[in-house]
Formats: C-alpha cells, sequence, structure tokens
C-alpha cells in the first residue's frame, strides 16, 4: 500500500501576467516560473479523474 506522500497529484499551474498556463505533476515536480514573465506560477486547478461539467 502506497502512503499518502508517495501520491502524485496532476495540477495547472496558471501565470498571474500573462494567463499562460501548464501541467504539472506534484510532489515530482516543482512549481514553476513563466517562462515569459519570469514570477512564479500559481495552482489554478487540480486535475481529478472522474470530473464531470
Amino acid at each position: 500500500m502506497k502512503n499518502k506522500k508517495d501520491k502524485v497529484e496532476a495540477v495547472e499551474v496558471k501565470c498571474v501576467k500573462c494567463g499562460r498556463t501548464q501541467i504539472i505533476y506534484i510532489p515530482r515536480e516543482d512549481i514553476p516560473k513563466c517562462p515569459e514573465c519570469k514570477v512564479n506560477m500559481i495552482i489554478n486547478e487540480l486535475l481529478d479523474e472522474g470530473k464531470s461539467y
């Protein structure tokens, strides 16, 4: 059985200046800086399976 900290979550991060989005996997990856604006991106949405609209 996997530990809770071993679970990898897909999240969408967004630049607050230009609106650029990117999908990363935490905790495997760090939250990146926007390649255009050079500011830290923020978490915009958690991407869970089974999402309904």
